[in-house]
């Protein structure tokens, strides 16, 4: 929060302050003739403060409890303390929700419809990346045993523009494709897309630079 803005919220956090026990405390106090409450010149309007009574004017006016406002100092040495600006906001970063049943209240064991086949697939971080090349792995998760393949999608961005050729998943549940013909030096985008039957899974977005070109001898 910018520091002049914290200083004008203390200033109104105040100001209600001192209206909020003027109305309390005025309210319950019995009332006085006006003549009683006329001073002459210099009464402390608050205990502490700087402000005084006008002559002629009434302890309730709402202007004299502005006036004594004057006489109210703001440390905000703590704006400049070594302290305060070492403090840091500290975010949570929230996990991905677990995705539950498709019907919460079906019976513990059943779900309506027919038993969906799930299909989940995890872009690995990609290895063996050289000047020219590099290595795109995925890890697949089905509750079937039908075969599924896997195409990355790789490019300068993250809208990528290059697709490899399908590639089967092996027993262990990867699959791993050597993309060649990469700009050395280069920042690259990969998302690893599973298939299997009419199910589609898309995995996260990997990126990568490529090594720097080595000098010709």
């Amino acid at each position: 929060m910018n520091k002049k803005v914290k200083i004008f919220a203390i200033i109104v956090l105040v100001i209600a302050v001192l209206i909020g026990a003027y109305s309390y405390f005025g309210n319950s106090a019995p009332a006085a003739s006006t003549s009683s409450l006329s001073t002459t010149a210099g009464v402390p309007l608050l205990a502490g403060g700087g402000g005084s009574v006008t002559p002629g004017l009434s302890t309730g006016s709402f202007s004299n409890v502005l006036s004594g406002i004057n006489g109210i100092t703001l440390d905000t040495s703590i704006f400049s303390n070594s302290g305060y600006k070492a403090l840091r906001d500290n975010p949570v970063v929230l996990g991905t929700a677990t995705i539950g049943r498709q019907n919460p209240f079906a019976p513990i064991g059943t779900d309506s419809g027919a038993a969906q086949a799930l299909l989940q697939v995890e872009t690995l971080a990609p290895d063996k990346i050289l000047s020219t090349s590099a290595e795109f792995g995925a890890l697949i998760t089905s509750t079937t045993t039908a075969p599924s393949t896997v195409v990355f999608q790789y490019g300068l961005s993250d809208a990528f523009g290059s697709d490899t050729t399908p590639v089967a998943v092996s027993k262990n549940n990867t699959a791993l494709f050597t993309a060649t013909n990469l700009v050395p030096n280069t920042l690259y985008y990969v998302e690893a897309v599973a298939v299997q039957g009419s199910s589609t899974a898309t995995g996260t977005i990997m990126s990568f630079t490529t090594a720097a070109a080595q000098p010709k001898h």
